[in-house]
């Protein structure tokens, strides 16, 4: 019995290092369009931004730029964004150097390339200054981009 339960904690242990650590090592790159719009339905963009990490293991860069639809907003990540991979990374809003959690937007959908992100409508921008890549197993963020208007 105590190898059984052995076993099943190493399995466990090497599992959760596994999910852990490996992200370190592998990048997943996307590659997304911006959704043609019909003629008319496109505003523009409203803000913008640039990544910046926090230190040598949870870094980013690249643009992000929040664009204005009649459906919504939609948060656009540029293809030069590259953050560091890590377990669990999500998109979410912030304020003044704070993550909200209550802004989480979605899973990260890889750590390089261009993106977009639906606004959900239950969120309301103008509570928010900053986009974030945040790690919700951790509860650590790996960048963030502070948003200006955009001229």
């Amino acid at each position: 019995m105590k190898k059984i339960i052995v076993s099943i904690v190493v399995l466990a242990a090497l599992g959760f290092g596994y999910w852990t650590i490996s992200p370190l090592f592998i990048d997943k790159k996307v590659s997304e369009e911006f959704p043609v719009q019909e003629a008319g339905t496109l505003s523009g963009e409203v803000l913008a931004g640039a990544f910046i990490g926090f230190d040598s293991i949870h870094y980013g860069s690249g643009d992000v730029k929040v664009i204005k639809t009649e459906e919504g907003y939609i948060i656009r990540f540029e293809e030069n964004f590259n953050v560091a991979n890590g377990p669990d990374l999500y998109v979410g809003l912030g304020k003044d150097g704070e993550y909200k959690g209550e802004s989480q937007i979605a899973k990260l959908k890889g750590n390089i390339g261009s993106q977009n992100y639906v606004v959900p409508e239950d969120i309301n921008l103008e509570n928010y200054n900053e986009v974030w890549v945040w790690c919700r197993a951790f509860s650590v963020g790996f960048a963030k981009a502070i948003l200006n208007p955009s001229i």
